[in-house]
């Protein structure tokens, strides 16, 4: 968790009313008149402003002090400006940027002592002295009775960042990544090629059913359908750098999969903001495949396939950011069914129901933890808890 980042609005949440902060500040804005959470194609979801609408947050930006402020905009006109006002008279910088209509440019701001240097796409646009402290920025586009676009992952740090910081922020979102109880796939020397199961449509279980003498076919209970487990296949490589070390590779990544009990399983496909995110277990035997190499300094390389079992897979997924020790995670649910609750740090509750249950967790240890809570999610009355909604329901 980067502590210098003191705002982060992905805008991918499933309430219309606020957007969830995923930085340490927890500043989550406050929706109002025509701005919404819409369907976008370059983004999933993304925050629409027109007219007078306003997304409302309690973090300002830090302009006594050096800062980044990075954005993906989207307009109908040809021009993007920005000013950056200093006290004084005419004491202000303001520039127009032509971009192409209703095509998604990535914006970069970064203030370093006196300098300011601003960042489009992959490019320097522009670098300028500051005069004094600033205090007001604007971002708008041609048309200057009403606001008309599309925001989308609004990120505000407390320090400069460096050019190729910048840069890795437009492109975070290129790879896809694998994590087995927090421990990246690829620290392992492992990665996945192909993957299955992820998101498919689960199999329905065996409904109730009738047969009547006289009428055709079945008479089939289709009010309540329930949801067999989920399988997860992964194709996967690992390479080493001798034979010894391959044995060792193969064996260290394995034993991940031999502690007690579940084992939390996070695919990162896009924003690291919206994983998926599964309980599960290993419960076959994995064969490698591998040629040896032909002498013990020479790179090997092997193939295997894992099948992984996800028991409970309709789940809602909510995410904690803890910026010390001890802060409290809490729900509060009304359920006639039970819910299984797990924490994100491999500690759990199980059988959570009633009217108005609330359930708490401490984490000892600051950092950002997902919470899975399974069950007969659909059945659940009453919901509210002081973590982020990253999914209102996964299955």
């Amino acid at each position: 968790m980067d502590k210098s980042l003191i705002l982060h609005l992905p805008f991918h949440d499933p309430d219309g009313s606020k957007a969830y902060d995923y930085s340490q500040s927890r500043a989550d804005a406050d929706l109002s008149g025509d701005a919404k959470l819409i369907k976008d194609a370059d983004a999933g979801k993304a925050l629409s402003i027109k007219g007078v609408g306003e997304a409302i947050t309690a973090k300002a930006i830090p302009f006594n002090t050096d800062f980044t402020l990075t954005i993906n905009i989207k307009t109908p006109h040809n021009r993007i400006g920005w000013v950056l006002n200093s006290p004084g008279v005419e004491k202000f910088i303001e520039r127009w940027i032509s971009v192409a209509p209703n095509r998604r440019e990535f914006l970069a701001f970064v203030k370093s002592g006196n300098s300011f240097t601003v960042y489009r796409n992959k490019e320097v646009v522009f670098v300028g002295t500051i005069s004094g402290t600033p205090n007001g920025f604007a971002l708008c586009d041609d048309d200057l009775i009403e606001t008309n676009v599309i925001i989308d992952d609004v990120q505000l740090y407390n320090r400069a960042l460096k050019e190729k910081e910048v840069l890795m922020i437009q492109g975070a979102n290129d790879d896809v990544e694998y994590f087995l109880d927090g421990f990246n796939f690829k620290e392992y020397g492992v990665e996945v090629s192909a993957s299955k199961g992820l998101v498919d449509r689960l199999a329905r279980k065996e409904t109730l059913t009738a047969e009547w003498d006289n009428y055709h076919g079945i008479v089939r209970d289709k009010k309540r359908p329930r949801f067999k487990e989920r399988t997860i296949v992964l194709d996967c490589f690992i390479y080493a750098s001798s034979r010894t070390a391959f044995v060792e590779w193969v064996q260290r990544f394995f034993s991940l999969f031999d502690a007690p009990g579940n084992h939390r399983f996070k695919c990162v496909p896009h924003l690291k903001t919206k994983p998926l995110v599964y309980e599960v277990e290993l419960h076959d035997g994995v064969s490698v495949e591998k040629t040896w190499g032909h002498y013990n300094d020479e790179l090997m390389v092997g193939t295997f396939q894992i099948t992984l079992v996800e028991d409970e897979p309709v789940k809602r997924v909510l995410r904690h950011i803890g910026t010390t020790a001890n802060t409290v995670a809490s729900i509060t649910v009304t359920s006639t069914k039970y819910l299984n609750i797990y924490w994100g740090d491999g500690s759990h509750t199980y059988n959570v129901a009633g009217n108005q249950k609330t359930v708490e967790h401490t984490y000892e240890e600051p950092g950002e933890y997902d919470i899975i809570i399974s069950g007969v999610i659909e059945d659940i009355e009453e919901f509210s808890t002081n973590a982020i909604v990253v999914w209102e329901i996964l299955k």
